[in-house]
């Protein structure tokens, strides 16, 4: 089934999140691979993988951490059902596994799989150890640099991230010990309100705590854009619905209305918006 663009968030000024469901409180994990894209592109840096997986609320990669400099961090689109196989038994294509340094192109050909077979995406981070890798016997690269295509296919071990629909699951043995996953959140709906499960108010850290989804989000946009600033709306965005369940607990209106109230217009970093923390463009 084909999905239309969310215009409506695009007109509102909100470029990158034209791929967010339109639904008011739907949301699509795939989308968080283009979290860490927009990183590289705002920051101009390959995106710290550990710190990605933090904000989301899942175990940063310890092989990862472990590799270094070594680390080579690659991701693959998919659909839902091969997702789940590769997880199981690695990565393998006849005709050559393709994969990326920036994730829009995979993120891209996931959505495309799923409009072309009416079925579910999905994302996939790989690690790999670049050291043990050589160039035109493992892979070949195309695309500018950013599309590696390898000659073989590659083990389950690799495998440290699987994006799906519904959340972003670490599957790989090895956890790094940081930076620890952000605190995560249930909710409920109670007398016309989304409340947490657990009895109110929930301690977040040592100085805040929240009693409703919006104070949760709230919390959330400020840490992120605090420890990202400038920071494109995608990326608060995708903070907020990782760390949060389920989705139908806070609109995408509210999130951006959130945005707006706690940060403030940061530079256009290419075709992205951001913004910073409010205040804190006086301190950078």
């Amino acid at each position: 089934m084909a999905r239309k663009g969310n215009r409506r968030l695009v007109e509102r000024g909100y470029r990158g999140l034209e791929h967010v469901p339109r639904e008011r409180a739907a949301w699509d994990c795939t989308l968080s691979a283009l979290a860490i894209g927009m990183r590289m592109d705002v920051s101009r840096d390959r995106g710290d993988l550990g710190a990605w997986a933090a904000r989301h609320g899942v175990a940063a990669s310890g092989r990862c951490a472990r590799l270094g400099r070594s680390a080579l961090v690659l991701w693959h689109g998919t659909s839902r059902e091969r997702a789940d196989k590769i997880s199981e038994h690695g990565l393998f294509h006849k005709k050559g596994l393709w994969t990326a340094l920036h994730p829009s192109i995979p993120h891209s050909f996931c959505r495309g799989r799923a409009e072309e077979y009416g079925t579910e995406g999905a994302v996939v981070c790989i690690v790999l150890d670049r050291s043990g890798l050589a160039e035109g016997v493992d892979f070949e690269i195309e695309g500018g640099g950013n599309v590696y295509r390898f000659f073989h296919g590659l083990g389950p071990e690799v495998v440290e991230y699987v994006l799906t629909r519904e959340g972003i699951v670490f599957t790989a043995p090895e956890r790094a010990k940081e930076p620890a996953p952000w605190p995560s959140a249930r909710f409920k709906r109670s007398e016309g309100v989304w409340v947490p499960e657990q009895k109110t108010p929930v301690r977040y850290s040592g100085a805040e705590s929240y009693s409703t989804s919006r104070e949760f989000a709230t919390i959330t946009i400020r840490r992120a854009a605090e420890e990202l600033g400038p920071v494109a709306p995608l990326e608060l965005m995708s903070s907020v619905y990782a760390c949060m369940s389920p989705a139908e607990a806070i609109t995408h209106d509210e999130v951006l209305d959130i945005i707006e109230a706690e940060c403030s217009r940061g530079p256009q970093r290419g075709k992205w918006r951001t913004f910073w923390r409010r205040g804190a463009e006086t301190e950078a």
